[in-house]
């Protein structure tokens, strides 16, 4: 995940590399709430930062949970966004 942390001065997309083609991203905060789901394409996927609202997240820790499209292979990872 890059960049992380993410800085309140970052203007662009936060991308996710690494994944296997038809990955499901989900992005919650610390507390469980969605903020972000998405679909890779091929290898990759990229966030803008914003939640579900279309605002920019606040300050804190977030997990994204990467699942395969058959449920086998899972990743998560933690990132930081300060705002």
């Amino acid at each position: 995940v890059y960049p992380n942390p993410v800085r309140e001065t970052w203007e662009g997309p936060v991308t996710i590399t690494g994944l296997v083609e038809e990955t499901d991203i989900k992005i919650t905060d610390i507390s469980g709430n969605l903020v972000h789901q998405a679909t890779s394409l091929g290898g990759q996927a990229t966030w803008d930062g914003k939640n579900l609202n279309g605002n920019r997240v606040k300050t804190g820790v977030y997990l994204v949970f990467c699942t395969d499209r058959f449920g086998e292979k899972t990743h998560i990872e933690k990132l930081l966004f300060i705002h």
